[in-house]
């Protein structure tokens, strides 16, 4: 492999850097395209959900990509995911030679279509230095599924008040635990009540790498103005498929169409859904109705619930656990495995479900 090729891929390299924690858990990857050893586009993968890196290096490449060099990281994807494959992009550019650095098995041999398509291909460009780049990516991908449940609630096993209040329930220690635990997932996970009674922000405060946020709304019911759907944390809204997208390119956002009559009554297709994007550990944090489905689905793993010394009252306040429950106790969810610390008023029992 000559110094020039090198040259370039270690350019690849520095500007895959700049995709930083905002592309997790999808891989930091960068990529320059070269014409008469000159670079005409250079890009990188910016943020979970967004263009790939090879997308943005053509888009400023434009007419210039054709007969000229690609320079990127991570074998091209031969995949349609949240965005369609880069290998056809790459034909349809002009684009003469590919040169990566690490090798994808999970890119459906991207590699193999371009060089069936008259593409020359070089791997391993740079293998060493660019490694750093896909180790945590590679590792989430073999990692088992996990869901968590957090809830705050009072002694009698209330969320909310019966006019929806509920800021708040859980100690100022409390909240800041939640907001470092929320660092250790993939994403976090609301339903619309929760979205449109307390328009979080859902983001770690500060406390690490932000988690994508992903929103339960199958009739798009939360307005364009709340938080979700701005900032810079990317969100997944997951909507039902007979329902016209109403917030086309709102920027950072992925609408992910479902069966919402199925959806509502097994969590596993929404979970399956968002394991198709990469999502792979969740905290679902809200409320009672998507913790009812989530559970009764035999889908949450691990329980992290507060308990504030405090008693709301009323029939009509919101329950931790909506839906319509068992009929009979020898039908309730076991949890294992209970531990139980204190934060500042509150108590944080922690267990596992029991799934049979």
């Amino acid at each position: 492999m000559n110094k020039t090729c090198k040259m370039y891929m270690k350019t690849a390299v520095k500007l895959a850097q700049n995709g930083g924690s905002d592309v997790y858990p999808n891989p930091q990857v960068g990529c320059v395209i070269v014409k008469d050893n000159k670079i005409v586009g250079q890009g990188y993968h910016e943020f979970f959900g967004g263009p790939h890196a090879e997308i943005n290096a053509l888009a400023q490449a434009g007419k210039n990509a054709a007969a000229a060099d690609l320079y990127v990281t991570l074998e091209p994807c031969n995949t349609y995911g949240k965005r369609p494959p880069c290998v056809q992009a790459i034909l349809k550019s002009g684009i003469k030679r590919v040169f990566f650095a690490i090798n994808d098995p999970y890119s459906a041999k991207g590699a193999d279509f371009l060089r069936a398509n008259g593409v020359e291909v070089c791997g391993g460009v740079c293998k060493k230095e660019a490694s750093a780049l896909v180790k945590d990516f590679f590792r989430h991908k073999k990692s088992k599924p996990l869901i968590s449940m957090k809830a705050a609630m009072t002694l009698d096993g209330k969320i909310a008040t019966s006019v929806y209040d509920s800021k708040w329930i859980s100690s100022a220690k409390s909240r800041d635990f939640a907001h470092k635990l929320r660092t250790r997932y993939d994403a976090v996970l609301i339903g619309k009540n929760t979205a449109l009674e307390d328009n979080p922000v859902l983001t770690s405060h500060g406390k690490g790498r932000n988690p994508i946020r992903v929103l339960i709304d199958f009739n798009l019911d939360v307005p364009p103005d709340y938080y979700l759907y701005g900032g810079s944390v990317p969100t997944i809204v997951v909507y039902d498929e007979r329902q016209k997208i109403m917030y086309p390119g709102v920027e950072k956002m992925i609408f992910v169409p479902v069966d919402a009559s199925k959806a509502k009554k097994d969590f596993k297709i929404i979970r399956d859904t968002l394991l198709g994007l990469g999502i792979k550990t969740i905290l679902i944090e809200g409320g009672g109705e998507i913790f009812s489905s989530a559970l009764f689905s035999g889908c949450v793993d691990d329980l992290y619930i507060f308990i504030a010394p405090k008693i709301i009252g009323g029939k009509n306040a919101v329950s931790v656990v909506g839906g319509a429950g068992v009929d009979r106790i020898d039908y309730a969810l076991k949890i294992k495995d209970m531990r139980i610390s204190k934060f500042g008023d509150d108590f944080l029992v922690r267990g596992k479900c029991l799934q049979e």
